[in-house]
This record gives structure tokens, sequence and C-alpha cells, in this order.
């Protein structure tokens, strides 16, 4: 596996988990009422610890650690191994305000797991490590989500894996065009709503017009900056064939 594929699969996993946010945070709620209703209940307890301790153990290495930091601090509370033997009025308060915190992270980045389910998604295909971070960047402070690839060979696996809006690919592609890639992916009617752009240096009017009729929608120079690529994306988006409701995409509100 590359270190492309790698970091991909992980990517994936870490939306997995974020998309899982909103039913960790349901199921913690269902255990702690339960437990607080009945303090003295040893298989609620344990159901309370355990839902505690896979926040513990998880959150954190997915960029949660906030969630992961509360729910170990309320787990040293509530499990079995250290914790209160015998829940009095007092300590079930304490225990209330740990378990609060836990629910209040979970909430706050269900919230922020949920705005950006609905971002703007572009595949950006760059070979220039470079060049790639500073696009991805770029678009990414318009809120849109971003996945980078350095090449086009597993272009169409990738789209099956990570449906996007967008593609924006650089012309120049490790042995192959843009030209090649567009019309390999115009041939997948499964693809024919994807919006693609070339964002390349190139400039000769033949290879634009190849371009175009390959099936690019739109084609920026990338002297002409990262605004006019944008401004491309909106206008592809909003065309019938693409959607042609900004709302839909996620730039309704974009600047």
């Amino acid at each position: 596996m590359s270190t492309s594929d790698f970091e991909f699969r992980l990517q994936l996993l870490r939306e997995r988990y974020a998309s899982s946010l909103g039913q960790k945070r349901a199921a913690l709620s269902q255990a702690w009422q339960a437990f607080a209703a009945a303090p003295r209940d040893a298989a609620l307890r344990r159901e309370l610890s355990m839902q505690l301790h896979r926040l513990c153990g998880s959150a954190g290495a997915y960029g949660y650690a906030e969630i992961g930091e509360n729910a170990c601090a309320a787990d040293r509370l509530v499990g079995e191994h250290g914790g209160i033997a015998e829940f009095d009025a007092a300590q079930l308060r304490r225990c209330a305000m740990e378990v609060e915190a836990v629910l209040a992270a979970l909430d706050q980045a269900s919230a922020a797991s949920q705005a950006q389910a609905h971002a703007l998604r572009v595949m950006l295909v760059e070979d220039d490590p470079a060049q790639a971070a500073l696009t991805a960047t770029w678009l990414q402070a318009r809120g849109a989500r971003v996945h980078v690839e350095t090449h086009a060979d597993a272009l169409g696996q990738r789209l099956e894996e990570w449906p996007c809006e967008v593609v924006v690919l650089d012309h120049w592609l490790r042995g192959e065009t843009a030209i090649e890639v567009a019309s390999a992916l115009r041939r997948a009617p499964h693809h024919a709503r994807i919006a693609l752009v070339c964002f390349s240096v190139e400039r000769n009017a033949q290879v634009r017009r190849a371009l175009l009729q390959a099936g690019c929608d739109a084609v920026v120079a990338k002297d002409d900056g990262h605004e006019a690529l944008w401004s491309a994306i909106r206008e592809c988006l909003a065309r019938p064939d693409r959607g042609g409701d900004p709302a839909n995409t996620g730039l309704a509100s974009a600047p």
C-alpha cells in the first residue's frame, strides 16, 4: 500500500468516526440517564463505564482530544477499578459534571462534523506537493473538503470511495495528461455530474480547446490565481447539468 493509499484509508476512517459522533453521544446519554436513576445498579454502572472507556480510548486517536480527556476523567469516577465505591448525592453530582463535559464536547464535535458533511467536496489531482498543499489550503479556507491525489492512476476508484462534486486536475500528470483523464472520466456515466476543472500552467490555445473537448468544464491558468479557480468552480456547479443550485453544493454562503 502506498503512502497515498495509507493516508486515504486513514482519512476515510476519520470521516467514519466523525459521522458516528451523534450515535456515540446518544449512547452515552442513555447510559448516563439510566445510571443516574439507579447508581447502585452494577450493570448500569458497567454500561456507563464501557461507553466512557471506549471514548477514552478512541477519541484522541481520531483527533478529538477534548472528548477523550473528559471521558477518561469521568471514567476514573465510574470505573470499577479505582472509581467511587458507593455514590452518594454529592458524588453523583460530581459525576454528572464530568459526564456532562463529555456530552458537551461530543455536541460540539458532532455539530462541526455535520457542517463538514455538507461542505463542498473537491478531489485535487496534483503531483507537485508544494502546489497541492497551497491549493488545498486555499480551498479549505473557503470551506471545501479536499482530498489530494498525486496521480490519476486510481482516480476512478477514489471517486467511488470518496464521492465529490468537483475534480481539479493539473494538466501534466506523471506520464498522462488531463485530456486523457477527463476523457476517461466522461466515459463513465456515473461521473457525468462531477465538475472537472483543469488548473494548469498550460496556456496553449490548442491544448485548452482539447481539454474542453475531452470533457473539462473549465480551464484555469495557475498564474491567474486561486480566485479564478474558485470562480470557475462556482460557475461550473451552477450549470444545470452539474446541479444548478449553489445551495446543494455547499457554496451558498461561501465567499
